[in-house]
């Protein structure tokens, strides 16, 4: 019976982009029952490898055909690079072991194979580190380390060292990503299809569609609609919410579905939308002078937000309500974290048209007033 005297070794064989290994160097020296060595000779090799014992479930097994030994009577395969029979080499789940590699030769080069040896698989410098990169219990992957406020996965590139993934600036309960201390330049990209969308860079301005923001939080698109451009903020669970759209002109457009109004751009003046084609249901507004008259102004101070005790002037809405109940709101809901229970709000833009129509209303008087004066003077 031949003899093998056997050495393992794991290794990266042909891979790129620091892919897991798929398959092992295997090395073996032959030599026969005389103890001479097996020279310059082609082999048969058929290997399993073994779960859990020397006498485990075979999970693998593959076989080479007219493998040479050299001089030294020394062969040298790939396990994982042979002819399978049973199983798959890259399904083989190393987390699950010990695993043993049984190793059986032809020396006449077919395949009728002799048991010449069964070694458990140790660990290398590869494995060594793989053992931080495992699943839990849950099928969780995850970094291990033994100092949680430590645990950080290098980022290199030419040798360089770009940023880091882990829990090293912060506190122990957070998770970094981003570029390392050293690394005075860089910007994190969030990207699609290799094209960076998002952007923080090294003065921690965001861009999203500007990998140089020259702002806290920059947006940037194309003219078109909110969809192209706008920022968007959303009440999910009614789904309304506000668009906010720089437009060509410099204005900043508003609205939900449609252009509710705009800042213009020079002035900050607000103009909300006031087309006639988007209203119905024309009523003309009835006399206000009268409510007008005995609609209550004051000086006050807010109690709130208000610790110089700044006085401002204007109505207030219980007051308002009992004229023109039209310019009177109420947080019926009490969402957005209101100071008091169903407060009140004020349209202040419509008590101008309120000031234009008693104004309209006085200027008649006026009127009436300048016929009865000449009507008089024309009877001395």
């Amino acid at each position: 019976m031949k003899k093998l005297i056997t050495s393992l070794a794991i290794c990266l064989v042909g891979l790129a982009y620091a892919q897991v290994p798929q398959k092992m160097s295997y090395q073996a020296v032959v030599r026969n029952a005389s103890n001479a060595l097996v020279a310059n000779k082609s082999v048969g090799v058929q290997v399993s490898v073994l779960k859990t014992s020397a006498s485990g479930t075979s999970v693998y097994k593959e076989t080479f055909s007219s493998v040479s030994t050299n001089a030294n009577g020394l062969l040298s395969i790939e396990i994982g690079g042979g002819t399978p029979a049973t199983g798959t080499f890259s399904a083989i789940d190393w987390s699950q072991g010990p695993y043993f590699v049984k190793t059986e030769i032809d020396p006449t080069g077919g395949n009728n194979y002799t048991l010449v040896g069964i070694s458990q698989l140790l660990s290398v410098p590869y494995a060594q580190t793989a053992m931080q990169l495992n699943s839990n219990a849950n099928g969780h992957a995850g970094l291990y380390g033994s100092e949680s406020d430590k645990l950080q996965f290098g980022i290199y590139e030419a040798g360089q060292y770009r940023g880091y993934l882990g829990s090293y600036a912060g506190a122990n309960e957070d998770v970094d990503f981003g570029t390392g201390a050293s690394n005075e330049d860089g910007s994190v990209h969030l990207t699609i299809k290799a094209q960076p969308k998002l952007t923080i860079n090294k003065y921690g301005k965001i861009g999203i569609g500007n990998t140089n923001p020259m702002y806290k939080f920059q947006v940037d698109g194309p003219t078109g609609t909110y969809y192209d451009s706008g920022i968007r903020i959303q009440n999910i669970s009614v789904n309304k919410g506000w668009s906010f759209y720089p437009a060509s002109t410099g204005n900043m457009i508003i609205g939900d579905d449609f252009n509710a109004g705009y800042f213009d751009g020079v002035t900050g003046a607000y103009s909300a939308t006031s087309d006639e084609r988007l209203k119905t249901n024309f009523q003309a507004l009835d006399s206000v002078l009268k409510s007008v008259s005995n609609l209550k102004l004051f000086r006050y101070e807010y109690k709130n937000n208000n610790p110089t005790h700044r006085k401002d002037i204007g109505v207030v809405a219980q007051d308002l309500q009992k004229y023109f109940p039209e310019l009177v709101s109420v947080n019926s809901t009490n969402e957005g974290n209101p100071i008091e229970e169903n407060q009140m709000f004020v349209n202040y833009s419509g008590l101008g048209v309120v000031a234009l129509k008693a104004i309209q209303e006085q200027q008649e008087i006026i009127k009436n007033l300048e016929a009865r004066i000449k009507q008089l003077e024309s009877k001395k």
